[in-house]
């Protein structure tokens, strides 16, 4: 989670829009390194934890129900 927020972050204080796609369990974990790298606002879209454990076809379904969310929030910015 740190890298991906980390690039995402750096990409929106480059301009370009960005979207963080986080579980539950590290949501807090990623409002906090948002803010320490100078961007608390930056838009995350959360989703069941864990994803490790899941078959592929859980976690396709999983990405298709949040893309509406991940768009949304680029299109915000």
């Amino acid at each position: 989670m740190t890298w991906g927020l980390h690039d995402s972050v750096e990409m929106e204080q480059q301009g370009r829009p960005a979207v963080t796609v986080v579980t539950e369990a590290f949501e807090s974990a990623a409002v906090a390194r948002a803010a320490a790298l100078g961007l608390p606002d930056h838009p995350r879209v959360t989703v069941a934890h864990p994803l490790a454990s899941r078959r592929g076809d859980e976690v396709s379904e999983m990405a298709a129900a949040a893309a509406a969310s991940v768009a949304a929030a680029l299109m915000k910015r």
